[in-house]
Order: structure tokens, then sequence, then C-alpha cells
């Protein structure tokens, strides 16, 4: 697992520990996790999501939205991204209810 200090770990703010590895097939895996919340098992709270560039725009997407929810008022630039965000989620949503069996995935982030 690589840590990783590049201009995406900077955008996720002083709260997040970004990493990325491979998975058994050679993909991209992204971690994002919270060092101030603690969830189940006293493991901290984590977005992990496979995949290239969408993969990442999902974790970073539940990392925006787990900020505001949380941390309101932390200072992260990726908080600029929280109404590209919003966006994707509302359209995911709108696949998901015109299609219910169609898998999560299938909609891109």
């Amino acid at each position: 697992m690589l840590p990783i200090s590049t201009p995406a770990a900077s955008k996720a703010g002083p709260l997040a520990k970004v990493k990325i590895d491979l998975d058994g097939h050679e993909q991209f895996i992204y971690k994002i996790r919270c060092s101030v919340c603690v969830v189940r098992s006293h493991r901290n709270w984590s977005a992990y999501r496979p995949g290239g560039d969408n993969g990442f725009i999902a974790a970073m997407d539940r990392w925006v939205f787990h900020l505001r929810d949380k941390h309101a008022g932390t200072d992260a630039p990726c908080m600029a991204f929280l109404s590209a965000a919003q966006q994707r989620l509302q359209l995911r949503r709108e696949i998901q209810e015109a299609n219910p069996t169609a898998h999560p995935a299938d909609t891109n982030t």
C-alpha cells in the first residue's frame, strides 16, 4: 500500500489519511480514512472504492459528505467538490429509481 502525498491527499485535508493499493487484479483501490472518527471494532471511519478514476471520485465523494456531516467547518480543499458530489449522488439515485435492479457500480460513481 502506498501512502499518498500528492495533490489528492492534500485536497482531502488534514483529517484524511489517503492510500492507494492494488488488488489481486492489479487494479487501484482508493482508501480515505478519517483520523478522528472511530466506528465499529475501534477502526477509523473510511471510504474504500476500487477502480480507476471513477473509484477515486466515488471515494472522494464519500469523504466530502463525511466532512460535511461530521466535521462541518473543516478547511479542506475537497469541499469545493461538494456541489458536484451532490449532483452525482442525485444522478445515481435517479438511475436507481428508474431501474431498481441495476447494480450501483453501473452508475459510474
